[in-house]
């Protein structure tokens, strides 16, 4: 990494040790390190080893001679913070606003242009605590990024939730946040994407449904989030959701998306859409129970003792071949995706190019069923547009990067 700037706090939690690793780290890798300590914090690791790791004197007390205004200077000066160890008192003393040592000081007078991120590490029962739980909601709905925390054994003998995430997993995550706020303003984009799969109701507890569970879409999301662009996520109720700060809107069947997808692209400019709702391709228009035609969604259960029972669909018309008129933008970068289930490689493409032509997609993204893994995961992506195929990726998350560099070069 360049020469960044990193204002690293550290709250009292025998955790502290593997904070001195992470700081040897980003020293290693050019960073300027200023360690911002708590007294319960110094009960668990000394002055000399930070200020042997950094080169710095720690900063420990807010009314210290010649530090009076480092609580202002610091914040200026930091191009990212982060609380790690973040021990459960200093967590809940953050979301209370309470401003009584340099850790509390120094949060309420942060620059939310930079980021801040928070690790957790604690007891699984003070991490589960209500309280706790709560704070930090309120501190992620303020912008503070709440990393997850590892689960195994505790050193009070407890095992579960609570532990430190891995230092090396922490600095990635700094890494890539860093990059992200460096984001030049007119590569920053407004990116739609739509996650998971339709629900078709038969009554309030069945429904007609398809084996997506939005797995991908969240990787590509997260992707866009921690780049730092302006996301809304449309998913599905049961979507897999992504972390940090952007927009969510839930919808449940085929005419809810449409009118929720018409609705943002009303509404909204966005840069691209990228369509990956599985969407049925029919919807229910009535049940016959018997000899008795009921028309769906039911109000009441559907009686279990039927002998006969058949559903009746009707065609849904493509959502995909409408967006560019919901959007009235021909600017739109649309980018949708074909699953197929065939092993012919030349009936693959032939979708791929009816999708193209008949939705006036930008791009398509392929995958198909044989490249579907454990637990519904995809793999082996192909992206094309009027020329064939221009990229092969290996990932989903390898997808997010190539995708983003092909929105921010359409929209030069």
């Amino acid at each position: 990494m360049s020469k960044y700037k990193i204002l690293f706090k550290l709250s009292g939690s025998i955790a502290a040790y593997k904070s001195a690793y992470l700081i040897s780290k980003l020293v290693q890798n050019d960073c300027e390190v200023q360690t911002v300590a708590s007294e319960g914090a110094l009960h668990f690791i000394g002055k000399a080893t930070l200020e042997g790791l950094t080169g710095k004197q720690v900063i420990t007390d807010t009314f210290a001679d010649g530090e009076m205004m480092s609580h202002i200077n610091l914040v200026k000066w930091a191009d990212l913070t982060i609380l790690a160890p973040a021990s459960a008192n200093t967590i809940n003393k953050f979301a209370a606003g309470i401003g009584d040592n340099v850790l509390t000081s120094l949060f309420l007078a942060h620059d939310w242009s930079t980021p801040y991120l928070i690790a957790p590490a604690m007891n699984t029962w003070m991490y589960q605590h209500p309280a706790t739980a709560e704070s930090l909601k309120k501190l992620q709905e303020w912008g503070v990024e709440i990393l997850p925390t590892d689960e195994g054994y505790l050193a009070c003998g407890d095992m579960g939730k609570g532990k430190l995430l891995n230092p090396d997993d922490i600095y990635q995550i700094i890494k890539e946040k860093l990059i992200a706020n460096e984001l030049k303003a007119e590569d920053k984009l407004k990116v739609l994407i739509t996650a998971g799969g339709t629900r078709e109701k038969i009554d309030n507890i069945r429904y007609i449904s398809n084996l997506s569970t939005g797995k991908t879409s969240s990787v590509i999301a997260q992707h866009f989030i921690d780049k730092g662009h302006d996301l809304t996520y449309l998913h599905s109720i049961d979507a897999k959701l992504p972390d940090g700060s952007y927009k969510k809107v839930e919808y449940s069947d085929f005419n809810d998306l449409n009118e929720k997808i018409k609705k943002q692209l009303k509404d909204e400019k966005y840069d691209a859409l990228i369509h990956q709702a599985a969407i049925s391709d029919f919807s229910l228009d009535s049940v016959q129970a018997d000899e008795k035609t009921i028309y769906v969604p039911l109000k009441e259960k559907l009686n279990s003792d039927v002998q006969n029972l058949t559903f009746n669909l009707r065609p849904n018309f493509k959502i995909i071949d409408r967006i560019k008129k919901y959007a009235g933008d021909e600017t739109l970068t649309v980018i949708s995706f074909k699953f197929t289930d065939t092993e012919s490689r030349e009936k693959q493409v032939e979708q791929v190019n009816s999708l193209l032509k008949k939705s006036n997609s930008d791009f398509v993204v392929h995958n198909d069923f044989s490249d579907r893994g454990k637990e519904n995961s995809q793999s082996n992506f192909g992206i094309f547009n009027d020329d064939g195929k221009i990229v092969s990726v290996k990932s989903a998350k390898e997808l997010a990067e190539e995708l983003e560099i092909l929105i921010i070069n359409k929209k030069k």
